[in-house]
């Protein structure tokens, strides 16, 4: 590893981001830090995401275009090709600030052993004027198993976007490939992996991630059989590596807690695997939090209950995927 300026690899799935990826790419290229490569892998995209990635003119940015395989595999691919000391896996529709990368660097200079985080939002309008802070209790040092069980205690969810991060590549050969048969919330399992294998999450307060959200069509609305089990499936995987660190109590309430906010979703129409998660629940000895869902829902939820609540919106709304 080059000490005194290493190469830091973007790797980038992209499937459909022709209205988004020129700016995630221009941000990621004009950064103070500028040994970088960027590495895109265009996973059989069918809109012109090819003819936009062909105008960017620069030697540090390259592109593949592969059939259709998924996120996870299209993330693979990108790391396979990479050659950075550290790595960054990032989005093709977010964006970082202009120090991110440096700030991120200068923190992990002399603790290899460690991973860096960062302050993230949202936005959802193009010209970012809706951007908010999402602040986290967990925007500060800590070890890797206290990140995790601080971050999930409260609400059973925190954010393990990977942009968030920047990783040296030995924690990420340690923790292994993403899981490609894995596709909505595949970051858990992989993110999970990274976080209890590092020593310590190390806080940077110069970088920060704009998450760009309420995109049409994005991986993370889906709520098809097959993302419904990748979802159940990823779950599964994080939580048993969380109490295979860390099995006490606080840790067995913070996967609880997990499984609660994510059960919702299984149910009516996986009944079965929501039955499974309700399990799962009960042998860790019980959630500490409150269903999630708006005031109208918390409202019915209090007359009718949440599972009589469930089937009226879906009745009402037979093609949502809420």
């Amino acid at each position: 590893m080059s000490t005194s300026c290493p190469l830091v690899s973007i790797c980038i799935p992209c499937y459909n981001s022709a209205a988004y990826v020129e700016e995630t790419i221009s941000c990621l290229l004009s950064q103070s830090y500028q040994n970088l490569e960027v590495i895109l892998i265009d996973d059989g995209s069918t809109d012109h995401t090819e003819k936009v990635l062909g105008t960017i003119k620069d030697q540090r940015f390259r592109y593949v275009v592969q059939e259709n395989k998924g996120a996870a595999a299209a993330r693979n691919k990108a790391y396979q090709l990479s050659k950075g000391d550290y790595i960054k896996f990032m989005d093709a529709n977010d964006l970082i600030n202009f120090q991110c990368i440096e700030s991120q660097l200068s923190r992990l200079h002399d603790d290899p052993d460690c991973i860096a985080s960062a302050k993230w939002g949202r936005f959802y309008k193009p010209d970012h004027s809706d951007f908010m802070l999402a602040k986290e209790k967990v925007w500060m040092d800590m070890p890797g198993i206290n990140w995790l069980i601080n971050s999930l205690i409260e609400t059973g969810a925190n954010m393990m976007q990977p942009g968030i991060f920047l990783l040296p590549r030995k924690i990420v050969e340690k923790a292994g490939p993403w899981n490609q048969s894995l596709s909505l919330i595949d970051d858990f399992d992989f993110m999970v992996r990274v976080i209890t294998i590092c020593s310590s999450v190390l806080f940077c307060e110069e970088a920060l991630l704009m998450y760009r959200s309420g995109i049409p069509g994005s991986l993370s609305g889906k709520k098809t059989s097959n993302h419904i089990q990748s979802a159940f499936d990823s779950l599964n995987l994080g939580i048993e590596r969380i109490l295979q660190v860390k099995n006490d109590e606080q840790s067995r309430r913070a996967c609880a807690n997990i499984y609660k906010r994510w059960s919702t979703i299984f149910y009516p129409e996986y009944e079965e695997l929501y039955g499974m998660i309700e399990a799962k629940i009960d042998q860790l000895g019980g959630a500490s939090i409150p269903l999630v869902g708006s005031k109208l829902t918390r409202l019915f939820t209090m007359t009718i209950g949440w599972k009589n609540t469930k089937k009226l919106k879906k009745f009402l709304r037979p093609n949502s995927n809420e």
